[in-house]
């Protein structure tokens, strides 16, 4: 399906919209969000997140190069959530590596 059409349906609110995208372009989120998290199933929650902030942002916005548009969002989704999994709070080594100084104290 070509992007304009594509844009046309989520402009009508219509479901099909989050399907024909997630058809042509589901697997390059994948691979952009793959490429930052390593992890399937943060992948596909940020994916899924995409396609939710498409269906929330594009009536107001008409992406011109809807591809562009599509990456920007999964690449600043998967970067938020690797900035989350990778506090120093919530960083597993440092956890581990916290429990174990207090195992030997």
């Amino acid at each position: 399906m070509d992007d304009q059409k594509i844009i046309e349906l989520f402009f009508k609110r219509c479901e099909e919209a989050i399907a024909a995208t997630s058809e042509k372009y589901g697997k390059l989120c994948r691979s952009i969000s793959d490429r930052i998290l390593k992890n399937n199933e943060d992948v596909e929650e940020c994916v899924n997140d995409t396609y939710l902030t498409l269906r929330d942002t594009i009536p107001p916005e008409e992406p011109n190069p809807f591809v562009a548009y599509i990456c920007k969002i999964v690449r600043n989704l998967s970067l938020k959530r690797y900035r989350h999994n990778t506090a120093e709070k919530r960083n597993k080594v440092m956890v581990r590596n916290l429990l174990s100084t207090f195992i030997y104290f």
